[in-house]
């Protein structure tokens, strides 16, 4: 039986560095997250020296492992959302919070609000133009995990998909009048307690090239959090 409140509803479009968002949250001692779902068949690097892409464990959306018809999710009951996320997790504990992770939930937003008033839902966004050069530049279509073909299907329709994920999810946020952060060093010292600056999920949402510090390269500092119905794990939330 899985526990509602402690299912963290995550999204962001492909290239927003959600990835290494979530990553990082995981480390976090301030709640115990789930991890679980993390399979060696479950992982992608991205293979050039500079590019410190990695997707863990599970994803959830069409054409995925997971979640297979979610850019509709709003056409699903809530017991059978449920059942699809049990799927991932190999330990059921029900006092630890799971990281759903989808892309497609972006689009649907209120339902999911609506639909588990007692979850937790996170939202991480970059520039559209950023996104774009960040998935292309990760793998796109050459990804191993999750695969993209079955819904964002070619460039084209990926670029379409990507505008139309964060466009939806930064108006979802604006709807609903949340704080949005910055994804900084600062950021998750101060909310998460995670204190290890030089982690390299860190510095890699920060845009720092740290295996070549190569001083034309600026600090983007361009990935963004919005956090929504959190108050309960930590009232600065």
């Amino acid at each position: 039986m899985i526990d509602e409140s402690k299912l963290i509803f995550f999204t962001g479009a492909p290239g927003s560095k959600w990835s290494a968002v979530s990553n990082v949250l995981s480390m976090t001692k301030r709640i115990s997250i789930n991890t679980t779902d993390r399979k060696k068949d479950r992982e992608y690097t991205h293979p050039t020296k500079f590019n410190k892409a990695q997707h863990l464990g599970s994803y959830f959306g069409t054409g995925m492992e997971f979640g297979e018809g979610w850019h509709e999710i709003n056409k699903f009951t809530k017991q059978e959302i449920l059942n699809e996320i049990d799927k991932a997790w190999e330990e059921k504990n029900p006092t630890e919070y799971r990281i759903v992770k989808s892309h497609m939930i972006s689009n649907n937003l209120d339902f999911i609000a609506e639909t588990f008033p007692e979850s937790k839902i996170m939202v991480v966004f970059r520039p559209i133009e950023s996104c774009y050069k960040g998935w292309f530049g990760a793998g796109g279509f050459d990804i191993t995990y999750p695969k993209y073909h079955g819904y964002y299907k070619d460039e084209e329709t990926a670029r379409e998909l990507i505008k139309e994920e964060t466009k939806d999810a930064r108006q979802w946020i604006f709807n609903n009048n949340l704080t949005v952060h910055t994804a900084t060093s600062k950021h998750w010292k101060d909310y998460w307690d995670i204190t290890d600056s030089e982690n390299r999920f860190i510095k890699s949402i920060e845009g720092y090239f740290f295996e070549k510090k190569d001083p034309s390269r600026d600090v983007s500092l361009d990935t963004h959090i919005a956090y929504y119905n959190f108050d309960k794990i930590d009232e600065r939330l």
